[in-house]
């Protein structure tokens, strides 16, 4: 009997600790960003174009991710320009539901002065800088979801679930591709990671400027893959 009540005792205090999480619940929606786009073509070299790498990969990424049931809002879905404010507000407006949560992926492509630098790294807002979770404008059910907690608490959790996200994703490259340098996980004041009210990544994919990461980043093969592994660290996040 007391180790019944004991075990109850347990599971309560468990599951008080995981409510206590706005973002330890389930993914409900992926808001999608692919970088530059219209008059900003980002970097280019080989080639090759950023703003048509990002959007044919996060047209791939949209595809698999709604097949394994995931609502996704695209910030843009043709070779349009966006201000960063714009993405930011596409994103916090999204609908989902509220019994999980959204998370943002922006997709960028790297690029360096030297053509040998390569390779894959996942970037997530500094920690000391907090998002303004309860002061900015945003949709009505990012407000409900956060309405019992103070902004300090939220930056607190958000900055974990951040860095659960993007080393996931890093975990899953690096199965899926052995074979490529792995950059790792850093942090940077990037405006869409510092605006976003949710989980926030910025994927950079390889390295435009070096010949070997473009022609492998402009395959199919590669995008598809690539895509698995970043909704495959969604599934589990």
């Amino acid at each position: 009997m007391k180790r019944t009540v004991l075990f109850l005792l347990i599971l309560i205090l468990c599951l008080l600790e995981a409510a206590a999480d706005p973002f330890s619940t389930h993914v409900s929606a992926v808001i999608l960003d692919a970088g530059h786009g219209g008059k900003d073509p980002g970097a280019s070299a080989n080639g090759l174009e950023e703003k048509e790498l990002t959007l044919e990969i996060v047209m791939k990424l949209k595809d698999e991710l709604e097949k394994r049931g995931y609502d996704v809002t695209l910030t843009r879905s043709d070779d349009s320009y966006l201000e960063l404010g714009e993405r930011s507000d596409i994103a916090n407006s999204a609908d989902f539901d509220i019994s999980g949560f959204p998370v943002f992926i922006s997709i960028h492509i790297n690029s360096a002065a030297s053509a040998s630098a390569s390779g894959f790294e996942v970037y997530v807002k500094r920690s000391d800088h907090d998002v303004a979770m309860l002061s900015a404008s945003s949709g009505d059910k990012l407000m409900f979801k956060y309405s019992d907690y103070d902004n300090d608490s939220l930056n607190d959790l958000l900055n974990s679930a951040n860095l659960r996200l993007a080393s996931l994703i890093c975990s899953r490259f690096k199965e899926e591709f052995p074979s490529l340098s792995m950059r790792g996980v850093k942090s940077e004041d990037f405006y869409v990671l510092n605006t976003a009210w949710m989980p926030a990544v910025l994927v950079e994919v390889l390295f435009i400027s070096n010949k070997d990461d473009a022609r492998m980043m402009s395959d199919d093969d590669f995008q598809r893959s690539l895509s698995s592994v970043i909704a495959d660290a969604v599934d589990n996040l």
